[in-house]
């Protein structure tokens, strides 16, 4: 059974993602919480190893998740990454993070799907392998 639960480690880097990061600025203006979490399970989707996962914390969970978005982190498929590639993950992570308003003006949370911006971006900044 797979465990979940609150990392600080990610926490202290995603919220210094936030802090700094241009791209991240509509995070970091808006009231939206985002708990960063380990996982002690290898997840795949396919044949693909998932490294990380965002996800939007259903209104009928918030009672015990206290956030509106969750970020895992699957620990045995990241054990070789460094310091540096945490970060670069995390911080395509919280690119998924979507913030909008509905017609009433109500704050509205959603999963931004991948884009080709999103991969430039990183490509442009980190380079296509991240060996760093």
């Amino acid at each position: 059974m797979e465990k979940r639960e609150i990392n600080s480690k990610y926490t202290d880097i995603g919220e210094g993602l936030i802090a700094s990061e241009p791209e991240l600025e509509y995070i970091r203006n808006s009231d939206c919480q985002i708990k960063f979490l380990c996982s002690d399970y290898e997840r795949t989707k396919g044949d693909k190893i998932v490294h990380a996962v965002c996800e939007k914390v259903q209104s009928k969970n918030q009672w015990a998740i206290d956030a509106d978005f969750t970020i895992t982190v699957y620990e045995p498929n990241v054990a070789s990454f460094s310091d540096d590639q945490i970060r670069i993950l995390l911080f395509h992570e919280l690119l998924h993070v979507g913030i909008g308003f509905n017609k009433d003006g109500e704050v509205k949370y959603s999963i931004n799907p991948h884009d080709l911006e999103d991969f430039k971006l990183i490509i442009d900044r980190y380079g296509i392998d991240w060996d760093l």
